[in-house]
């Protein structure tokens, strides 16, 4: 079922229970009212019966007359029962043949009594006289009052079908207008493919759900934009760095295999198949690193990571390379709960995060020291690494964390730009942030903040 349907389907639904109460209500409101003034119309009849039977020795002629007069007119259909009660057994032995017991006792003790029985109304008096006391009781059918209950509820039953009828239409009619932007929405929405992802909806001022809705999905498709135009560049660019050293693998096996050589050659020519090799390692283990971290942390095993201990490792991790004495640790003040200096996390991916940066400062930076300082204050544990190398150059700071970037005073060095993008995913995904400071020739700087205590 459409949801215009739905709509109008509720809001007639709705209606139809507040036409419902409200009919009913003014029914019985109006059944109330008509049985309330014929009641009245009776007890007219029971005083008018009265007088004439008891009052005409106490009124003039003229007055006694006009009594006759408006008893005649007055409930012409009813009829009346008018009994002495000096003939107590016998008169309370006939009012029990046709009202119940505890009626006939209100009655005989002087009160007026008022009832219902199937369609007749009935009022009783107690009618005290200088002739005796007498019992005078009036019943009536309100013929026109029945009449006119029923032609009341023919007409609040058509009014009630017709207006369902309508409101069920005009439900449909409004339903129609206020989804029409829904189904212009979703008209645009299927003309976008993954081939036209560039297409926005038209935006509408205005602070109202479907101005909301359109924002949003445009916000939405500017995200997928962006995760298809990277994913597309890093396909490309994935492909032409691991085609580089293959290539150079393959030209090499190629040339030496033309030919006889000497001993010395085919030691030259493995030495450079295994340069590539070390290359084509290298690219494929950092494009690993960057696959996993797009796998749910939240399912992995974290362990708890001591940043100092980290640090020291990591040193002694360099001194056994190239970049050994490189490197400069400063701790100026660690706090005595190794808590405050603890990451939760994935031990692996943050050592490759952090070995990565230090790699890089070594690189770019010459015979220049590297300092790597720890902090910590109340909220946040603070780790900045420092170098004098070549720097980045200011316009291209923005394009730092992209898959294979590389800053164009870096070429000439070895990589494969993919280092930062990796170590930027890491750090983010462990809860911390990275912010990158440059000056050119004069060196950079990366801060990174862990939270304290924070929750994978």
């Amino acid at each position: 079922m459409k949801i215009r349907n739905k709509i109008a389907i509720i809001f007639t639904g709705l209606v139809s229970v507040v036409l419902l109460f409200s009919f009913s209500l003014i029914y019985y409101l109006s059944a109330h009212y008509m049985e309330k003034a014929f009641y009245d119309l009776i007890l007219e009849k029971a005083n008018l019966t009265a007088w004439k039977y008891f009052e005409e020795d106490e009124m003039s002629a003229s007055v006694y007359a006009k009594v006759i007069e408006r008893y005649k007119k007055s409930l012409p259909d009813s009829k009346e029962i008018v009994l002495d009660t000096k003939y107590g057994l016998k008169v309370n032995d006939s009012l029990e043949k046709i009202l119940p017991k505890d009626i006939v006792q209100n009655l005989l003790r002087g009160k007026t009594i008022r009832f219902r029985m199937h369609e007749r109304q009935y009022i009783g008096i107690y009618y005290p006289d200088n002739q005796g006391n007498f019992v005078v009781i009036i019943t009536s059918i309100n013929k026109l009052g029945n009449l006119q209950q029923q032609k009341l509820m023919e007409v609040l039953f058509l009014i009630f079908l017709s207006s369902i009828i309508l409101v069920f239409f005009i439900g449909q009619f409004y339903a129609k207008n206020i989804l029409n932007p829904i189904v212009h929405l979703l008209r645009n929405v299927k003309r976008i493919r993954a081939t036209n992802l560039s297409l926005r909806l038209k935006e509408t001022s205005g602070n109202d759900e479907l101005a909301e809705l359109t924002r949003t999905f445009n916000q939405m498709l500017d995200r997928l934009e962006n995760s298809f135009t990277l994913q597309n560049n890093f396909i490309h660019n994935a492909s032409h760095e691991l085609k580089n050293p293959l290539t150079a693998i393959l030209g090499e096996i190629e040339i030496t295999l033309s030919r006889k050589r000497t001993p010395d050659e085919y030691i030259i020519t493995l030495d450079k198949i295994m340069a590539e090799a070390q290359r084509l390692d290298q690219l494929t283990r950092n494009l690993l690193g960057l696959a996993q971290t797009d796998f749910d942390l939240y399912n992995l095993k974290k362990d708890e990571i001591r940043m100092d201990e980290l640090i020291w490792e990591l040193k002694e991790h360099f001194d056994k390379t190239n970049y050994e004495g490189r490197l400069e640790i400063h701790f100026p003040v660690l706090p005595e709960n190794p808590i405050l200096i603890t990451v939760k996390g994935i031990y692996s991916l943050l050592k490759i995060a952090i070995l990565n940066i230090i790699d890089n400062a070594c690189k770019f930076s010459g015979d220049h020291k590297v300092d790597i300082t720890l902090r910590t204050d109340l909220k946040n544990i603070k780790l900045q690494i420092t170098d004098r190398g070549i720097g980045i150059p200011e316009s291209e700071m923005n394009n730092l964390f992209q898959p294979f970037f590389r800053a164009s005073n870096a070429l000439a060095y070895k990589g494969s730009g993919i280092g930062l993008s990796l170590v930027y995913k890491i750090i983010t995904m462990h809860g911390g942030t990275i912010s990158i400071s440059s000056i050119p020739i004069k060196g950079t700087v990366v801060d990174i903040n862990f939270p304290q205590n924070q929750s994978l």
